[in-house]
């Protein structure tokens, strides 16, 4: 992944490796597992697709654009920022996350949620020491929560 790693969370979820990476490939449950996407162009995810997600951030409605550039076929996968209507783009560079898998045994994975991003200038650097890196780890708990809620049913 580009960019420096800015974070990490980390849950383990009853399911196997294949069964989770299903629902991360699956575009099409995107919104279900990551609710805070209300609509996505993705349906089947690959290295180098592009996706366009209607999102919804602290009650504001905008565009995010990503593009899959980790794709080791039921290992890891993950994407980069390359536009969004919320400001991130303008304040980090290389601003991306990642999931990757480890099975613990056949109905039990390890999954690793990984936030990216280069602050762009002093302002972006304390606004993220301040805000950005407790917001994203909240955004990636959630979203491997919704990952184990959506594979656990």
């Amino acid at each position: 992944m580009k960019g420096e790693l800015q974070g990490q969370n980390e849950l383990i979820i009853e399911a196997s490796a294949d069964k989770i990476w299903e629902v991360l490939i699956d575009g099409t449950l995107l919104s279900q597992w990551m609710t805070i996407v209300k609509h996505t162009t993705s349906d089947t995810e690959a290295l180098n697709t592009v996706r366009h997600c209607d999102v919804e951030m602290n009650g504001k409605l905008g565009k995010v654009s990503e593009k899959c550039i980790l794709f080791n076929e039921k290992k890891e996968i993950g994407w980069i920022m390359l536009s969004d209507e919320f400001g991130i783009s303008k304040m980090f560079g290389n601003y991306g996350f990642s999931f990757t898998l480890v099975p613990v045994s056949s109905n039990k994975t390890k999954v690793i949620n990984k936030g990216y991003g280069d602050p762009k200038g002093f302002f972006s650097r304390v606004l993220n020491l301040l805000i950005m890196k407790r917001m994203s780890s909240r955004m990636r708990i959630k979203a491997l929560h919704g990952i184990k809620q959506l594979v656990e049913q």
